[in-house]
């Protein structure tokens, strides 16, 4: 089996990883040269099973594709558009998307049966489920055949439906928002309320959890939920974590975010 994931930013270096841990060959595509530099070092702890791309072979066997760009609707139609012309074989073509319309992305593709959404979690390698979002043109014998390769690396798919901000987003959207508004009034700080979480058993509070996804990924996933859903108060976004971003203090990936770090990665996510 060879799997071709498109983008080499945050997700998409976690997506090879998965794959290459168990043995099967991964090709890491990215035109960006700053962005392959990242992805060495992936390559040379998988030597055997990951492959770096700086263009797209005229002609693509691999079996499944995962498109892992950033989350904009006209890049994604457009590189997945392109990959479909160069596929030679019945192969799954898949989206890594966190909020957008896996049907808005589809409808730029001319054929559509193979097609539906794969939505890892950050950070992939560590984090078991995907959710598994088909469309209403996927063809049963794909939706299976999804679950059954994601549980041979090990992940939990979990179907879920077409609909703003799929399962996952759509019930952890308070747990980030209730927790900004209360950052916001400023007589509560994000270290406290963190602490206040994680004392009541949850893995991370969160500031540590954004930090950890991106305060730009979660800040835009929190947008697109709220307008796909006519703007509920309950979603409006946060005015603090639109800050952030703009001062480009996203999270670790920055070095800094609600907290502080040794920069790791300034790629995509």
């Amino acid at each position: 089996m060879r799997v071709l994931i498109l983008g080499a930013g945050t997700m998409g270096r976690g997506i090879a990883e998965v794959f290459a841990a168990h043995q099967i060959h991964a090709s890491l595509y990215d035109p960006y040269p700053a962005a392959r530099a990242r992805a060495a070092t992936l390559q040379q702890k998988y030597p055997n099973h990951i492959e770096l791309l700086s263009d797209l072979p005229s002609s693509l066997p691999h079996e499944i594709v995962i498109e892992a760009v950033p989350e904009d609707l006209s890049l994604k139609q457009q590189i997945l558009a392109e990959v479909a012309q160069r596929l030679t074989g019945e192969s799954l073509l898949t989206t890594n998307t966190s909020a957008l319309s896996v049907h808005a992305i589809a409808a730029a593709l001319p054929s559509k049966t193979a097609f539906l959404g794969w939505h890892f979690f950050n950070p992939a390698p560590r984090m078991p489920l995907v959710e598994v979002i088909p469309t209403v043109h996927t063809a049963s014998v794909y939706v299976e055949r999804s679950l059954e390769i994601l549980r041979s690396v090990g992940k939990v798919p979990l179907l879920a439906p077409d609909m703003p901000g799929f399962i996952v987003n759509r019930v952890a959207r308070p747990y980030y928002v209730e927790a900004l508004r209360l950052a916001e009034r400023g007589d509560l700080s994000p270290t406290l309320i963190d602490q206040l979480m994680e004392g009541l058993g949850f893995r991370m509070g969160p500031f540590r959890l954004m930090d950890l996804i991106g305060i730009d990924v979660n800040h835009a996933v929190t947008q697109r939920v709220w307008e796909a859903l006519f703007y509920p108060a309950r979603f409006r976004p946060s005015w603090l974590q639109a800050q952030k971003v703009a001062a480009g203090h996203i999270g670790r990936k920055a070095g800094q975010g609600f907290y502080s770090y040794e920069p790791l990665d300034s790629g995509q996510s």
